[in-house]
């Protein structure tokens, strides 16, 4: 945060349309802060503006019949103890947000932040689009994106003069599995890999798949090969053939952290010990 020594305004709007006027008005030299936590590790020296989203009130989860609503302020602890989240998709998208960062970052890090970022070794870009979340946006009025569609946008531009005010996430009923898998190299760094597998499964066959991974050292993406190899299988035979086609066809790349071969051979594991998973 010493390195924010141009910064000559703070703004703490009440509401969103006045959060969109004073990010209009000041442009790329304004920064919005939820959590806090990526401007304080990543300060830009130029920014002149801070505009705090505290005041309007987006920390929340809600449920209806069909979704639950996701405040942009939530952070990945609120969001994995609320009762919604214990409840959905028998409590697998709880237990793999219970599992990301430490406690302390957990407790800062905020669903907003993490879509607008999009850092490619994200957990929560992995779970949301796996999970064929919606975003709902506002510059003024309101809008709603598929997660793939908001991320295939030109973010940079997008975000010059709009708020991600919610993530929505469709209920899905108890045919659904979920499942995701994270490999790092302590409990508390980033991801060297990550994986996310959604798959709707009747009468032992998987109906459809959704499958997403990230820190390839790329961002996110769904991983759409393997989805088509998995749809239509019984789940047996996916178990057997996940490892295989995971490592082949995952679009991985090696970096400083570890090489290419081992990512593959993660994400083979991965692939595999999730569908395995879906037998319970």
């Amino acid at each position: 945060m010493l390195k924010l020594k141009e910064v000559k305004e703070c703004y703490y709007p009440t509401s969103l349309d006045e959060a969109v006027d004073i990010l209009k008005r000041h442009g790329e030299k304004a920064k919005l802060v939820g959590g806090g936590l990526h401007i304080a590790v990543f300060p830009n020296p130029q920014i002149e503006t801070l505009i705090f989203l505290n005041k309007l009130n987006l920390s929340y989860v809600k449920e209806n019949v069909n979704w639950i609503s996701i405040g942009a302020m939530t952070t990945i602890t609120e969001l994995a103890e609320s009762e919604a989240m214990k409840q959905f998709l028998g409590g697998n998208v709880s237990k793999a947000l219970f599992n990301i960062a430490s406690e302390l970052l957990r407790n800062q890090i905020t669903i907003g932040g993490s879509v607008v970022q999009r850092e490619p070794y994200s957990d929560i870009t992995t779970i949301l689009c796996a999970l064929k979340a919606k975003i709902v946006i506002f510059d003024g009025s309101e809008r709603e994106l598929t997660v793939d569609d908001f991320f295939n946008k030109d973010l940079r531009s997008t975000l010059k003069n709009t708020i991600v005010k919610e993530v929505k996430l469709n209920k899905f009923d108890t045919s659904y599995k979920f499942g995701m898998e994270r490999y790092t190299r302590n409990a508390t760094d980033i991801s060297l890999l990550n994986m996310a597998i959604l798959s709707k499964i009747e009468d032992g066959i998987i109906k459809d798949a959704s499958v997403a991974y990230g820190s390839r050292p790329m961002p996110t993406e769904r991983f759409t090969q393997f989805e088509e190899f998995l749809k239509g299988k019984s789940l047996e035979d996916a178990i057997n053939g996940a490892y295989e086609f995971a490592k082949e066809h995952a679009d991985i790349k090696g970096d400083a952290r570890t090489s290419e071969e081992y990512r593959r051979e993660i994400a083979g594991v991965f692939a595999k010990r999730i569908l395995e998973s879906f037998r319970r």
